[in-house]
This record gives C-alpha cells, structure tokens and sequence, in this order.
C-alpha cells in the first residue's frame, strides 16, 4: 500500500471537465451517497465537497439539462 495521498479525480479525463461538468459529477455522486438522507443533507454534502474540490457554484437555472 502506497503512503501518497490522492489529491485529484481518480476518473480519466476528470482534471480536463469544465467546472460544469465537474458539478454535475458532484451532484451525481452526492445523490448516489447521500439520496435517502434528505435535500437538506445532500445540499450540505454538496456543499462540502464543492468546497473540498474547488468546483464553483453556477448561477440558477432549471436544475436539468
């Protein structure tokens, strides 16, 4: 077992997403983790890893592309 701490995306491709892109594999992830906890428990997971990942909050919209 290595001692290097992971410090980007593990995924291909990952550091080249646009910050857009890199939300919406946030959101993605925090729905798959985090679904059956509540909106307001998934918008503070989202929230911290927004922060922990440096993606940047997005102006409103309809929420779908």
């Amino acid at each position: 077992m290595s001692d290097n701490e992971q410090t980007e995306p593990v995924m291909d491709g990952a550091t080249e997403a646009t910050n857009h892109e890199k939300l919406q594999g946030l959101i993605e992830q925090v729905d798959h983790d985090h679904g059956d906890e509540g909106a307001g428990a998934m918008a503070d997971h989202l929230r911290d890893r927004m922060d922990e990942t440096g993606v940047e909050a997005e102006e409103g919209g309809d929420g779908e592309d």
